[in-house]
């Protein structure tokens, strides 16, 4: 064989070397890819599985809920259990208390708020409104647009308020929109209208403000209801931050003291709280406020499996019979933040 074929011979081998080198490196390649994904599949298929887990356990936390509100009326003859003797099993009552509990392989934290301890958005009224914005703090713009805002978007009709908005205001936002003109169906559905900021719904200070500067401010999101379809606001399980807004124009210079007055008052001798706060806010609020049993409840219930890492968290508004034989789920809220 002469030199000039020994060198095309060794040419083509090197050559079939090299890509039999780059066919095993793409395979290398590819089989790890493989892996890769049927472990990431595999975490994937796992997590799925704890958040079905997670979410039966906080089913379970809601129904523990209902089941133990309605075996309280029914001990305590269709009312719920302000006073309980010692031996009493302690009673879950809808007042935002977190109550935590095991099952399965998980754990639930569950809270019940009474949604009539909150102020009306199904038939809000304007002087209730005007009084509450003050008290919150806003100036008299604020209050006079928030106010007519609110009842421009929750009448049926399309005439303007004088310092409310109808469609010609909401259309000309840069993500343009129509006005409900009919009931709240969430109170989430604030943040749509016109004067309500993410601020004042969520309750975030102004930039600057530090902690010696005063209490932080109360989120509308949590003192308004459209579920509360009374138009009264039930002192028994009023939230703590609906009391302060109660308060803030009453008589009592220190705001904190009164909540707590109330609160306390509640706790050990419930006829006399109502007495004490219509006492304190003087009229028309105190037309406003009542004591009664709750008839429609908020429940949020949070879960989480053994490791932590998978969570689930959902909610619920359910309406109680008065007859205490059963309960009706009005709203069902499906994959709250898990926070």
């Amino acid at each position: 064989m002469s030199t000039a074929n020994r060198r095309r011979d060794g040419g083509e081998r090197g050559v079939a070397l090299l890509m039999v080198l780059w066919v095993f490196m793409v395979l290398t390649v590819l089989v790890a890819e493989f892996s890769r994904s049927m472990r990431d599949d595999a975490v994937a298929a796992q997590n799925v599985a704890e958040e079905v887990q997670a979410r039966g356990v906080a089913i379970a936390g809601m129904n523990t809920a209902i089941y133990r509100t309605l075996r309280m009326r029914e001990q305590h003859g269709g009312d719920d259990a302000t006073q309980v003797d010692e031996e009493e099993e302690d009673p879950w009552l809808p007042d935002g208390t977190w109550h935590n509990g095991p099952y399965g392989a998980g754990t639930y934290a569950v809270r019940m708020i009474d949604e009539g301890g909150k102020i009306s958005l199904y038939r809000p009224d304007e002087a209730l409104l005007r009084h509450i914005f003050q008290n919150l703090g806003l100036d008299q713009d604020a209050q006079v647009v928030l106010t007519d805002s609110i009842l421009d978007w929750r009448d049926a009709d399309s005439l303007r308020r004088l310092h409310g908005a109808e469609a010609d205001y909401y259309l000309k936002k840069p993500v343009p929109y129509r006005p409900k003109n009919g009931p709240f169906d969430s109170v989430d559905e604030l943040l749509l209208v016109r004067g309500v900021t993410r601020e004042l719904f969520f309750g975030i200070p102004p930039v600057g403000l530090g902690r010696d500067q005063g209490p932080p401010p109360v989120p509308l999101k949590e003192i308004f209801s459209a579920f509360n379809k009374t138009g009264n606001i039930n002192v028994r399980y009023a939230p703590a931050a609906v009391l302060r807004v109660l308060l803030s124009g009453g008589n009592g210079e220190d705001v904190d003291a009164d909540v707590e007055e109330v609160i306390a008052a509640r706790t050990s001798d419930p006829d006399s709280a109502l007495a004490l706060l219509r006492a304190k806010v003087g009229d028309p609020l105190a037309r406003r406020l009542v004591d009664r049993k709750a008839h429609t409840i908020a429940i949020d219930a949070r879960a989480a499996m053994q490791a932590g890492q998978v969570q689930a968290r959902l909610g619920a508004v359910v309406e109680l019979a008065d007859d205490t034989e059963g309960f009706h789920v009005a709203r069902w809220f499906d994959r709250l933040p898990a926070i």
